[in-house]
């Protein structure tokens, strides 16, 4: 799987094109796990 894409200018530097979409759920899957282990600590201290 490619997550990243480059190709070559007219001076032969290599440039940043884009990145893979395959890869997205990993961001939004850790933010939701983190708001619902914030939500579980709120929970846990307001009972205590």
């Amino acid at each position: 799987m490619e997550v990243f894409r480059f190709s070559k200018n007219v001076w032969g530097q290599e440039m940043l094109l884009g990145m893979s979409w395959d890869l997205l759920w990993v961001p939004v899957a850790a933010a939701f796990a983190c708001i619902a282990a914030h939500q579980l600590f709120r929970l846990i201290l307001r009972r205590s």
